[in-house]
């Protein structure tokens, strides 16, 4: 899935099944961010992406360049939360404030 949402401003984008090993495996973002799964992104330079270094895992967005997990940004506690508040708000960009719930 990919679209663009006009409410929000924002593109979201929503890997196939079949994308998500190839996603993962590129680059060395498993070495920068052990226990992510990609699962989609911005369609640019963010993937949005499922930490599973704890449970239940959230959805955070780090950019490709990231190096870590300290400049990835809080997204959404799950997925049905971030697909409920994303026509809302969009994508979060920075880290300030509370994560959104």
């Amino acid at each position: 899935m990919a679209r663009f949402v006009p409410a929000a401003d924002a593109f979201l984008m929503i890997n196939a099944i079949a994308e998500l090993i190839e996603v993962d495996e590129a680059g060395d973002f498993q070495e920068r961010f052990p226990g992510s799964v990609v699962i989609g992104g911005d369609a640019s330079r963010e993937m949005l992406t499922c930490d599973f270094r704890q449970e239940p895992p959230s959805l955070v967005l780090p950019d490709v360049a990231a190096q870590d997990w300290p400049s990835a940004i809080h997204q959404a506690t799950s997925f049905s939360a971030l697909l409920e508040q994303f026509p809302e708000t969009g994508w979060r960009r920075d880290a300030s404030g509370p994560p959104p719930s």
